[in-house]
């Protein structure tokens, strides 16, 4: 959303508008109305908050982290899946089938494998967010 209205007279205001100055130890974030010269102030920000703005970036990275943990292991869990009811088959079955091939996509894999490297995050990073 990069528009709004100006609650007082309804001109659209666009976000390119937004200024931001300190005051009191605090950021704010204000948008002035070019028309009726009506002040909407937007956001505050002091040291906490940006704190706290960085713990959640820090959750959600770690949420990251684990999605793309959970996402190798089920393809992993698949594949189990579909080798164990390749084995459960008879031995006809299987003769006409051949050899069990792993439907698992080698690149997606090592991409997996590779993002979960770059970024290791254990139960101690949660803690140290708390």
């Amino acid at each position: 959303m990069t528009e709004f209205k100006c609650e007082v007279c309804a001109t659209e205001l666009s976000t390119e508008l937004i200024q931001t100055e300190k005051k009191y130890d605090i950021d704010v974030a204000y948008v002035d109305c070019p028309e009726c010269d009506n002040r909407f102030n937007m956001m505050f920000d002091n040291k906490d908050t940006i704190r706290i703005k960085n713990k959640i970036k820090k959750v959600k990275e770690i949420e990251h982290y684990l999605q793309l943990q959970l996402y190798r292991e089920m393809l992993l869990v698949e594949d189990e899946y579909y080798r164990q009811t390749y084995n459960d088959l008879p031995v006809e079955e299987k003769e006409l089938i051949g050899e069990y091939q792993s439907d698992i996509d080698k690149q997606k894999l090592k991409e997996y494998n590779r993002a979960i490297k770059d970024k290791r995050y254990d139960f101690k990073d949660l803690l140290r967010l708390m």
